[in-house]
């Protein structure tokens, strides 16, 4: 079982470097809403594995400059939260930025739909690909570890717009050296031997 997250692509130049409360609050709906413009991204052949997103035109661009085949499924859980700002005067973006994520109500929000989508996830079992936004996509990787997940990701930090993140359960890695490859593609003989014993197929390299 892999899941695979795509973070919502924006628009380059959407946020300013300072702004008031009100410009923030508009450019936060403008990231939701407004779709991407071209731009070269690897695509990912996601098969007949269902491609999970909200229903927002940026997360339709997302999916249409990412992925390639799949099934286009809406999933509510994945529905961006709004961000708002409160306050009077400029400040620098990212002091809005985390008094509007820090908010408590929001937080367990997005935590309640990560853990109800991922646990749901994890029963079926299945391979699928999420389009979510960045907030959303940090709340469902720890809730992967939480779960006992493995995580591999394209960046560091704090998620990013386009980031990819690639979860998996543990058991599907080789664990017998410092790579911890996935058993689909072992990379040494411990982790082939493995796969064999487990008849994992292995991908031809």
């Amino acid at each position: 079982m892999k899941i695979w997250i795509i973070c919502t692509g924006e628009r380059e130049g959407l946020w300013p470097k300072r702004c008031d409360a009100k410009s923030f609050t508009e450019c936060a709906r403008r990231a939701a809403e407004e779709a991407p413009e071209e731009r070269q991204e690897r695509k990912m052949d996601a098969g007949e594995e269902p491609v999970l997103l909200p229903d927002t035109a940026a997360a339709r661009r997302t999916a249409e400059l990412c992925v390639t085949g799949g099934a286009l499924t809406a999933e509510p859980l994945l529905e961006p939260l709004p961000l708002t700002a409160e306050g009077e005067g400029e400040r620098p973006l990212w002091l809005w930025r985390l008094r509007a994520e820090r908010k408590k109500e929001r937080r367990a929000q997005l935590r309640t739909r990560a853990e109800s989508l991922l646990t749901r996830l994890l029963s079926r079992g299945e391979d699928c690909i999420l389009i979510a936004d960045c907030l959303l996509a940090e709340e469902l990787m720890d809730c992967a570890r939480r779960h006992g997940c493995s995580r591999a990701r394209t960046g560091i930090f704090r998620c990013r717009p386009w980031e990819r993140v690639l979860i998996t359960r543990r058991d599907m890695h080789c664990g017998g050296c410092g790579h911890n490859c996935l058993l689909t593609n072992p990379g040494c003989g411990v982790g082939r031997d493995k796969a064999a014993r487990k008849g994992i197929p292995v991908r031809e390299k």
